[in-house]
């Protein structure tokens, strides 16, 4: 080995390593990482409200105005607001739960109606409804598990990724950046 190509450590293991960071902070903090979602959204529609806005009072008419001021207002709204998002997310969660509980037990009764078997089949839908129901009532427990998932995800996707970058480069000839098509 010619020695570290800090180049390409930087552009291949920079995105493993911040997946790895941003994975434990979603998995450990939940609560705080929606708030910081939440509120770099909210400046980013503030900014993006802004630019409409002065678009808008140069010439481009009512459209970029009135888009303006709704982006304007959802970020500032959502600056304010951090866990609306995470909020949001639970309750959509909920409702996803109790459709698909919901679905199953309908399923049970028409299994029920031609003499099929139903009795067993019929627990998970019914856990399901309640579990549904549970989250639509308290939808931050819902979003901190669901952010908590897609955290430890995110930490074992880096991982994977610097291991097989790794691995790949120990089997992969050293080159100098040019490629001969004669070889």
């Amino acid at each position: 080995m010619k020695g570290f190509d800090w180049k390409n450590i930087l552009r291949f293991d920079s995105g493993a390593v911040l997946m790895i960071l941003c994975g434990a902070v979603l998995a450990l903090k939940p609560d705080a990482a929606t708030a910081l979602i939440s509120v770099v959204l909210g400046w980013g529609l503030i900014a993006i409200g802004v630019g409409c806005l002065i678009s808008g009072f140069t010439g481009d008419g009512f459209g970029p105005i009135f888009t303006g001021a709704l982006a304007l207002l959802w970020g500032s709204w959502l600056h304010r607001n951090p866990l609306v998002i995470a909020s949001f997310i639970g309750t959509v969660l909920g409702i996803l739960v109790l459709t698909q509980g919901w679905r199953g037990m309908r399923e049970v009764l028409r299994r029920r109606r031609i003499g099929g078997f139903w009795v067993l089949t019929a627990v998970i839908p019914v856990v399901e409804f309640l579990i549904g129901i549970r989250l639509i009532f308290s939808p931050m427990s819902a979003s901190r598990l669901v952010l908590s998932i897609c955290g430890i995800v995110m930490v074992i996707c880096g991982i994977c990724s610097l291991v097989a970058r790794y691995k790949v480069t120990k089997y992969i000839p050293e080159y100098d950046g040019i490629i001969d098509a004669d070889e």
